[in-house]
């Protein structure tokens, strides 16, 4: 944490990002999600997105991840790339949530690019056990 004078900084979050592709840009948004929401199907980000949770809890799932609260007040990361981001929720029953999202967006690519179902099954054993869908 850094104090100078009437300033205060709190780091929050420290990750090394994958490389960045000359050419990338940056896209700040705000998300918001309505009372109990199930968020944005599964996709995959051109790129590293960092968030912070201004208000509610989400239920946040990465590839490969259990899936997870966070709250107002959190903030996370995902790598982007081939990773798959499979649930972003509010948990919320009776209240919107809400989340700033920095998104690092490689060139030449869209920055969101949502799933396919027959890629969502062919990917299933990615998933954390205990969100894998038990299809027979």
């Amino acid at each position: 944490m850094l104090n100078a004078g009437n300033v205060k900084v709190t780091d929050l979050l420290c990750v090394t990002p994958p490389w960045i592709p000359e050419g990338a840009h940056a896209m700040t948004q705000v998300v918001e999600l309505p009372p109990a929401d199930d968020g944005v199907a599964p996709h995959r980000h051109s790129g590293p997105v960092f968030g912070y949770v201004l208000e509610g809890r989400i239920l946040f799932e990465l590839e490969g991840e259990a899936p997870r609260e966070i709250v107002a007040g959190d903030a996370f990361w995902e790598p982007g790339g081939d990773v798959v981001h499979y649930q972003v929720a509010n948990l919320e029953q009776n209240s919107w949530s809400r989340f700033l999202a920095v998104c690092i967006c490689a060139p030449g690519i869209d920055m969101i690019t949502m799933l396919e179902p027959d890629e969502i099954a062919a990917r299933d054993h990615l998933r954390h056990p205990s969100a894998r869908r038990h299809t027979q």
